[in-house]
């Protein structure tokens, strides 16, 4: 009798538990096939057409030269492939209404007169990207810097009213050796440069975090003096040694050591 009161009171107790359930996964097989990895996106493309008609007046400058009136068409035409291609095409057409001594001809001659006014139809020409091993640029060139900045800086080759070239910019990275070169005019001979740029931090300890810390440059520049009137042909090199001893988001202290000049006549410290 005493063992059937002890079975009912675990029988009462076990219903008197709260009811739990367990659940068990069928155990995965080692040779189940991986998930593929995620193809990547497919490239967009997106294009813009537009077409602007203005006038347009030039006035003679402290009395010198005659005032000139035009009605200004100016297409557009720009397609955008991503972050490493696109291209912007499209130049002011000026159509004479009153003025000038060109005969009377119906588009303003000046803006067309040599080969190199037929870069303004290239606004813009991309092909790579800063993270790429290769980058061209191609289009007006506004306040560029040849990277340091000792040979070339803040140079536009669009303040000639007269003179609308498409320059050129290429840039090359392969491992600690990083290079930038441009020419002012692609399609005549005035102003062409290279700087050579080498990461030393990068050759004695690996790629860094972030580079460009310690570095040892050699850049060049020749101009044929061309632009604008006759001028003796010129080039200037320059070697260059610099560390950036304080680098912060707000503040940047720079190590500068220089040597250049003209090949064959010496040079100066800088």
């Amino acid at each position: 009798m005493h063992r059937k009161r002890n079975c009912l009171a675990a029988l009462l107790f076990a219903l008197l538990l709260p009811m739990t359930g367990w659940a068990s996964e069928p155990p995965v097989s080692e040779e189940a096939p991986s998930v593929p990895p995620p193809e990547p996106a497919a490239r967009e493309w997106h294009y813009w057409m537009r077409l602007e008609a203005t006038t347009l007046a030039l006035l003679p400058r402290a009395g010198v030269g005659d005032d000139e009136g035009f009605i200004q068409v100016e297409p557009t035409f720009i397609l955008d492939g991503g972050p490493e291609f696109g291209f912007n095409l499209g130049a002011p057409i000026r159509f004479r209404m009153w003025g000038g001594n060109d005969g009377g001809a119906l588009v303003r001659r000046e803006d067309w007169d040599t080969l190199s006014d037929w870069g303004q139809l290239i606004r813009g020409l991309l092909l790579g990207s800063d993270d790429a091993p290769v980058g061209v640029w191609f289009g007006p060139l506004e306040g560029h810097k040849l990277l340091s900045g000792h040979l070339v800086r803040r140079y536009s080759n669009r303040t000639n009213p007269n003179y609308h070239p498409a320059g050129g910019i290429f840039t090359g990275t392969a491992g600690p050796l990083y290079t930038q070169a441009f020419a002012s005019d692609v399609l005549g001979a005035r102003l062409v440069g290279a700087e050579f740029s080498l990461d030393v931090e990068h050759i004695f300890f690996g790629q860094p975090e972030k580079g460009g810390r310690y570095t040892l440059a050699l850049s060049a520049v020749h101009d044929w003096g061309r632009a604008g009137g006759h001028a003796p042909s010129m080039t200037l090199a320059h070697l260059d040694a610099m560390a950036i001893v304080v680098a912060r988001s707000d503040l940047e202290a720079h190590l500068l050591a220089g040597w250049g000049g003209r090949p064959g006549e010496g040079g100066a410290w800088g």
